[in-house]
């Protein structure tokens, strides 16, 4: 059934609202790096779903407001310009919820009210800007804080879930029908683990990394992990999708269907190449299009490619090429010798001839 008017219209405007969210918060997030350090961290701006976005519409909005001071430092007062904190420098309000500042040089958090959700105490404060997070904090126990930093999470209602420690924490998902967070955690024995905003290990430090592959998303969180020189695919509740193996790539290849896809690639001997697979083509031997349930989709005796202009991939098998979508079903089976990729010209050459693929399919 179609959309009514009035229906598409709200649509229309959550897609707006959702859009001038989620610029705001990109932009927020270049603003607010010069208060945190440079985490190599997930950032969900672009890919929340828009029940998320509407849901934070709701939200009761931050009953405050910044104001600079002659000397340069900021007051947070209430509506009726009464001072609830003052001397602050830095501050920023974050998500219409949270008050980011330092007083003193140390960074600390605060709510509308003036009350302190994290104490004003910590060396750095790292929070995901579109999301209302928990929060990472750090203290440099030494002047060489590259080597005596210690982390640990307060939520967003200032409880510890994680006590400071000799760790490294990033936020790694958030769920946004669970208004529930995630970190990995690397322990000062090298081990990582995923933990959710409520304390809870959903995967026990075991793994000498964790590589998030669809955060944010809506989906429940796939990882690739690694120990020693292997790698497979876990979920977040643990479960093994594609087990530990030696030359394994592993990433997302789409998640627009109910299972999501993964394209694991075989790595020739002794590779230690990492990043997408677009990136590693030479060190690729053969890949495997694997559902988020570990069933076989598809297999490849080449590296499978993207076309530079299409949403279309080019498979091998028995030595002729084909092409899939992004979905993984085949267009056209392997029948093809090679193929010229130029953009929106693509030809594929069967039997000497060169073919145009517009003349073999509907590219509409």
């Amino acid at each position: 059934m179609s959309a009514t008017p009035t229906q598409a219209n709200k649509d229309d405007r959550l897609s707006i609202k959702s859009m001038s969210l989620k610029t705001a918060c990109a932009s927020f997030m270049i603003a607010f790096g010069m208060l945190t350090s440079a985490h190599a961290t997930v950032n969900c701006a672009g890919y929340l779903p828009n029940s998320y976005f509407e849901r934070i519409e709701n939200n009761v909005k931050f009953a405050g407001k910044l104001t600079e001071q002659a000397d340069g430092s900021q007051q947070l007062q209430d509506l009726n310009g009464n001072v609830i904190l003052d001397s602050l420098t830095d501050a920023y309000i974050v998500m219409d919820t949270y008050l980011l500042a330092k007083q003193q040089g140390k960074h600390g958090v605060a709510n509308a009210a003036g009350e302190i959700i994290v104490p004003f105490e910590y060396d750095e404060i790292h929070i995901e800007p579109d999301i209302a997070t928990s929060f990472i904090v750090s203290l440099h126990t030494s002047d060489d804080a590259s080597n005596t930093t210690k982390q640990g999470i307060i939520n967003r209602h200032g409880n510890w879930i994680y006590p400071l420690a000799d760790a490294r924490i990033q936020h790694a998902h958030y769920d946004p029908d669970y208004d529930q967070d995630f970190f990995t955690i690397t322990d000062d024995k090298g081990l990582t683990g995923l933990l959710d905003d409520r304390g809870y290990w959903a995967v026990m430090p075991q793994y000498d990394a964790i590589n998030p592959l669809n955060a944010c998303t809506g989906d429940p969180l796939y990882m690739q992990v690694s120990s020693q020189d292997k790698t497979a695919l876990i979920d977040q509740n643990n479960d093994v999708i594609i087990p530990l193996a030696t030359n394994q790539h592993i990433e997302l290849f789409n998640s627009y269907g109910e299972v999501p896809l993964f394209l694991r690639s075989t790595l020739v001997a002794g590779s230690s190449a990492e990043g997408m697979s677009e990136d590693i083509q030479d060190d690729i031997e053969s890949a495997q299009i694997i559902d988020a349930n570990g069933k076989l989709i598809l297999s490849s005796d080449a590296p499978i490619k993207k076309l530079l202009y299409h949403q279309l991939y080019t498979y091998k098998q028995a030595g002729k090429i084909g092409l899939i979508n992004d979905k993984g079903n085949v267009v056209l089976e392997p029948q093809f010798n090679s193929y010229h990729d130029d953009a929106d010209e693509v030809w594929l050459e069967n039997q000497g001839k060169m073919l145009r693929l517009e003349h073999l399919i509907n590219l509409e």
